[in-house]
């Protein structure tokens, strides 16, 4: 619903994305966004606080509950923050494992964007239809994979602290192979159909254009040495009320992650700026990107499947259980780069945080519809495609009753 208040644009609930968001968008005499303000109103779970105290093992299969979009990448980070923490390595088989059923879930997922844009820019019912046939395929290709290696479509209680449980078989692998090659010409003729879709669309060539860094740790699987090297020493957060302001932050429902004090883009515009040097710059970028990215996955997975050893070992098991140091996991998400964090303490959980991608995309979305009418205000937000529900976990503030109050180190960790 749109809703005029004098000089601001109030959108909520934002469509055709997970989750509820709401934008808030301050505009001129001619339609034009002069501050726009995107905000999660997703009701807060809490799931960093109940895990605190309970055993470590039980992480990974909470945090995969985040939503039911990208379950393997957060399980994936837990697991290896939690590794981290208590300094267990897994074994190369199963990284290989974990990393195949993280790219069933983004070819899986990424597909599903293009449901969610796909009435922003193909008007022809019957092309829609044969669009949505063709997603849909690739779709259940990639949910396949993360089934067979993950063990569950959804919440792949394969992915363990210590490797994955258990290996694929011969079989298997050759199907995946096959599956990999069909999926291949569902999305050459898929990829082909958005790129004319976006081509002949009168989007704005600006839209979306914002002069804000980007972050990204790998171009598939994600690094958790890099984030911890390269981006965790210069973290820092803010409350939602000191960023949006008192009025309209009271209502949001997320921290606001930061980078050397600055807002931060993530996702597959970054990841292909980075490590491809991608150049373009935009919503549309972001659209593009994505694309090229199912094409980058597809050939990372054969990959994987010709180097995988189905008869070598995926599972070490812990010989330490911690001594409450920090472990920081990273995973790249198809929304961009997703952060855990946990100390261990004799195999309990004595501190965690989760900072998923749209925690870092959310305040950035809000400000990559400044300069636009704000008629393309949700197609910017589609863009992003965010997960809103993940990033929603902590609240401070609930009708004006403080209900936690922390002092917060450089780091953001006590």
């Amino acid at each position: 619903m749109v809703t005029v208040l004098g000089e601001t644009i109030v959108i909520a609930p934002t469509t055709r994305n997970e989750g509820h968001g709401k934008l808030v968008l301050e505009v001129d005499d001619g339609g034009i966004v002069t501050r726009g303000n995107f905000l999660s109103i997703v009701t807060v779970r809490g799931f960093e606080k109940f895990l605190v105290g309970r055993a470590m093992e039980f992480a990974p299969v909470a945090t995969s509950r985040f939503c039911g979009l990208c379950p393997p990448t957060h399980a994936t980070a837990s697991s290896e923050a939690i590794e981290r923490s208590i300094g267990l390595n897994p074994p190369k088989d199963g990284l290989l494992l974990r990393e195949l059923c993280n790219i069933g879930n983004h070819l899986h997922d990424h597909p599903l964007q293009q449901v969610l844009i796909l009435p922003d820019f193909v008007k022809d019912v019957e092309k829609s239809k044969e669009a949505l046939i063709r997603i849909q395929k690739m779709r259940r290709i990639g949910q396949y994979i993360c089934g067979v290696t993950g063990g569950e479509a959804i919440h792949s209680p394969y992915i363990r602290i210590g490797g994955m449980y258990t290996n694929i078989s011969e079989a298997a692998r050759n199907k995946l192979i096959e599956l990999l090659g069909e999926f291949r010409k569902y999305h050459d003729v898929q990829r082909k159909f958005m790129e004319d879709a976006f081509a002949a669309s009168d989007v704005p060539k600006d839209l979306g254009v914002i002069d804000v860094d980007m972050m990204a740790t790998d171009l598939i699987y994600g690094r958790s040495d890099v984030y911890e090297k390269e981006y965790y020493p210069y973290y820092s957060e803010m409350l939602p009320a000191n960023y949006y302001g008192k009025q309209i932050g009271v209502e949001a429902c997320t921290i606001i992650p930061m980078i050397k004090g600055k807002i931060i883009d993530v996702g597959p515009k970054a990841r292909l700026s980075k490590f491809r040097g991608y150049k373009e710059k935009g919503s549309m970028a972001i659209n593009r990107a994505r694309l090229e990215e199912i094409s980058i996955r597809i050939d990372r997975g054969l990959e994987i499947l010709k180097q995988l050893d189905t008869r070598a070992k995926t599972l070490n098991k812990p010989t330490s259980y911690g001594t409450g140091r920090l472990g920081i996991g990273v995973n790249e998400a198809p929304r961009g780069t997703n952060v855990h964090m946990v100390r261990v303490d004799d195999g309990r959980i004595t501190y965690y945080r989760a900072l998923p991608a749209t925690a870092w995309n959310i305040p950035v979305i809000g400000k990559a519809t400044e300069g636009s009418h704000y008629k393309w205000a949700q197609w910017v937000m589609r863009s992003y495609d965010p997960c809103i529900s993940c990033a929603t976990h902590m609240l401070v503030v609930n009708d004006g009753k403080v209900i936690e109050e922390r002092w917060m180190s450089p780091g953001g960790v006590p």
